[in-house]
């Protein structure tokens, strides 16, 4: 029996482009198990465009779209989805994305295929290519198969270099996910945890991620986005690599405090590996004031 697979998005005021990602998720060569959508009290017609999709298409057995009662936002919202999550694999998704026909297929071999694989991401294409707004940033890793990198565990590592949008989970990893976002409380800008920052530093610390080098969607990039506009407001967080930045340094000390006090059942990170954290800490911090 193959392996089954739940979509889980948030949805805000999304009706300008969520009908093209929903088709192309109902249009997936092999069909996900389950989708679960949680609409965060839009004020536009998302509920009523996604709702609709759900009962033209019959899908109401497996596609779950709920209201959230209040707010909660898109971190929360994210997190409480994966937590509601009971197949083998977890989709992370955009709700302004628009995926490639095969994109859960090409995932689920590839999990199929690398039994030690927690998450894996992928590339991507970008639309307007001509965007300004995002860097896409090279990783450290080696090749274990063809278009199959592991990521390296290092220092630059521990930051984010491929969003969720483009990320699948193992269910072995969502309690450790869900650790790692209760209790390391900031990504590597300084900004709130998140979701995928979350995963991301889990499955690295465990061995765990893999990175598949094909564009299986595409990202839209819109100055408008929740996260952009997240970003704008957060300017003075974002101070160029992670190593020139001293909220990577704070992030850091978050890390080697979530090991330390041995809250996580997280295993895997080595005692030298460890010890190159502190030490960044403590050579930075010598020239700093961190808090």
């Amino acid at each position: 029996m193959g392996l089954t697979s739940t979509v889980i998005m948030a949805s805000y005021n999304g009706s300008e482009y969520i009908y093209e990602q929903l088709q192309s998720i109902f249009e997936q060569t092999v069909p996900v198990t389950k989708v679960l959508i949680r609409d965060d009290r839009s004020s536009d017609d998302t509920a009523t465009i996604v709702e609709d999709f759900i009962r033209l298409h019959g899908l109401a057995d497996h596609w779950d779209f709920q209201i959230n009662p209040q707010r909660k936002g898109w971190r929360e919202n994210f997190i409480d989805m994966l937590a509601a999550s009971k197949t083998d694999v977890i989709f992370y998704s955009d709700q302004d994305d628009i995926w490639r026909h095969d994109k859960v297929a090409a995932s689920l071999a590839s999990f199929a295929a690398v039994d030690e694989m927690e998450v894996l991401v992928s590339d991507y294409e970008i639309i307007p290519a001509d965007q300004k707004l995002l860097f896409v940033r090279q990783i450290e890793e080696e090749i274990v198969a063809e278009k199959l990198y592991k990521i390296a565990l290092t220092l630059n590592n521990l930051a984010i270099y491929r969003p969720g949008c483009g990320m699948a989970l193992r269910s072995s990893i969502v309690k450790s996910t869900i650790d790692i976002f209760r209790e390391i409380t900031i990504d590597f800008n300084g900004l709130s945890q998140t979701h995928d920052q979350a995963a991301w530093l889990a499955a690295i610390i465990r061995g765990s991620l893999y990175h598949l080098h094909e564009s299986l969607f595409i990202r839209r990039i819109r100055a408008d986005s929740t996260w952009q506009m997240e970003k704008r407001a957060n300017q003075n967080l974002f101070l160029g690599l992670p190593k020139e930045n001293p909220n990577f340094i704070r992030y850091l000390s978050e890390i080697a405090k979530h090991f330390h006090d041995d809250r996580s059942e997280i295993e895997g990170l080595e005692a030298d590996f460890k010890q190159i954290v502190n030490q960044k800490i403590q050579k930075f911090g010598s020239s700093k004031n961190i808090d």
